[in-house]
C-alpha cells in the first residue's frame, strides 16, 4: 500500500531536523528520491514512509494525508 504525507508537516519536520534530504535518506536507509517524493506529497510505500518518519522523530499517524488517500481509492 502507498501513503502520502501532509506536505506542511513534513517540511516543518525536515526543517527542524537540520538535515539535508540526502542525510535524512542515508539515515533512513532509503533513496533520496523517497524524501523528495514525501516532501511533495506524492505516494510512497508505507515501509519507506515509516523509516523517514522515524528519522525525523515524527509519528506517521500525524503526517499521513488521509484525505488524499480517500481521493486515490475512488479512482
Amino acid at each position: 500500500m502507498m501513503v502520502a504525507a501532509k506536505v506542511n508537516q513534513i517540511i516543518a519536520a525536515m526543517t527542524a531536523s537540520c538535515m539535508s534530504p540526502q542525510e535524512i535518506a542515508d539515515k533512513a536507509g532509503v533513496s533520496v528520491n523517497i524524501v523528495y517524493r514525501m516532501r511533495r506529497g506524492y505516494l510512497v510505500k508505507m515501509d519507506r514512509f515509516g523509516k523517514v518518519c522515524a528519522v525525523l522523530g515524527i509519528s506517521p499517524e500525524d503526517v499521513i494525508d488521509y484525505e488524499r488517500l480517500k481521493g486515490c481509492e475512488k479512482k
